[in-house]
């Protein structure tokens, strides 16, 4: 079992904001917010590096 922090901050502890999960289920539930943070990520790798960040 994980616990998944529903609106994606892990700042925010209340219990309302948390929800027991298998890990699947958690994955599952965080697959978008992964995606974005990822695209984040390559976006400011890409701009620290001096090279055009491209969105698709």
């Amino acid at each position: 079992m994980t616990t998944a922090h529903l609106d994606h901050a892990p700042e925010n502890c209340d219990p309302t904001n948390l929800k027991a999960m298998c890990q699947g289920c958690h994955l599952h539930y965080d697959q978008d917010h992964h995606a974005r943070t990822r695209a984040e990520a390559r976006r400011t790798a890409l701009e620290a590096s001096g090279q055009p960040a491209f969105e698709l």
